[in-house]
């Protein structure tokens, strides 16, 4: 019988030869697996940081999402190649070998990024695409098929599209303590899986009426309803499935929460909030060993600690983007996109 007598979607072993670090792209040299440089066409990506001549797991290049290392300062959406070492630049040396998911703010930083096989691999814009992608640039806003809305009775701060270069959303409350709003997609199309990595991202801005008042919920969520943030500054719900950034009434700095039920993790300073500035949020959850995921948020490019999450018992989610007021002021929250990856 011809041709291999197996096969194997996941990482493979190669013998190193030459030191390598983690998260870097490696071609098959003589047997052996060493860095590929510029204008190469790797093989695939080192999973662990091993010396030379000893055995290293290398995980396929497939069309999904993999870390990589930049080897300079990238903007999130940049057009990757191969550079030197491994590492990945935005400079066209080459072909293009994937798509940068998050900023990546100097070398030797590690971002999420889609990459494809070697010689064009699988085609990323294909009809059997390996990964499932939404993103809303708020051109429109559409409550009937796309977009669900929780807000208090009354409410007159109320979900609109708005006059902007771009397109944004405004998510307004009432000048009520606690009055609230909150815009959710109308279908839980998400889920923290056991073999598929996840990325998020929002753009957010928010000028408080008052000082510190204002509470804001912008992530993944299975739950999204009345009191998704609870009253007085006590942030996210006490049971949900899920991940968010939220900021609470009285702080003035962005925390971050994985969520399986009432199980909840939280990084209570992932990044500076500043009332009347952009913020760029985004998170990338990585199945690890399929029991118990690791999830690093990003603050405007920069990450935070990865928090971890039990998997098992995880329900789907919607995107949940939310404004709760906390004081006797209006207060509108700022959406110019919304924007998630996930392997098929």
């Amino acid at each position: 019988m011809g041709g291999l007598a197996w096969s194997n979607d996941g990482p493979f072993t190669l013998t190193s030869g030459e030191a390598l670090a983690a998260d870097r792209l490696i071609l098959l040299s003589s047997s052996t697996a060493k860095y590929a440089d510029g204008g190469e066409e790797p093989i695939g990506l080192t999973q662990e940081a091993v010396a030379i001549t000893k055995p290293v797991a290398i995980e396929p290049l497939d069309g999904k999402i993999h870390k990589v290392t930049g080897s300079k300062a990238i903007s999130a959406g940049a057009a990757i190649y191969v550079t030197t070492d491994g590492k990945v630049s935005d400079a066209a040396v080459g072909k293009q070998i994937g798509i940068l998911l998050e900023a990546i703010t100097a070398d030797g930083g590690k971002a999420a990024a889609i990459i494809w096989g070697p010689r064009g691999g699988m085609d990323f814009y294909s009809s059997k695409k390996s990964i499932i992608e939404y993103f809303d640039d708020m051109f429109t806003y559409d409550t009937t098929f796309d977009w669900a809305v929780v807000e208090d009775a009354g409410a007159t701060g109320g979900d609109k599209i708005t006059d902007a270069v771009g397109g944004v959303v405004q998510i307004g409350c009432d000048g009520d303590d606690n009055d609230e709003c909150y815009v959710s997609s109308k279908a839980e199309v998400f889920k923290f899986q056991t073999n598929k990595r996840l990325f998020f991202e929002a753009r957010v801005k928010l000028t408080e009426a008052n000082t510190d008042d204002a509470n804001i919920i912008i992530g993944l969520s299975d739950t999204a309803a009345a009191d998704s943030l609870v009253d007085d500054g006590a942030g996210p719900m006490a049971s949900y499935d899920g991940a968010v950034f939220f900021k609470v009434d009285g702080g003035t700095v962005w925390q971050f929460e994985t969520s399986n039920a009432a199980s909840q993790e939280t990084l209570t300073n992932a990044g500076a909030f500043t009332s009347g500035s952009w913020h760029t949020l985004g998170f990338l959850y990585d199945y690890n060993d399929g029991v118990t995921a690791s999830v690093t948020p990003y603050v405007d490019g920069v990450a935070g600690t990865a928090q971890d999450l039990t998997i098992s018992g995880l329900e789907e989610m919607h995107i949940l983007l939310g404004v709760k007021a906390g004081g006797a002021n209006e207060e509108a929250l700022l959406v110019d996109y919304v924007h998630v990856v996930e392997d098929r």
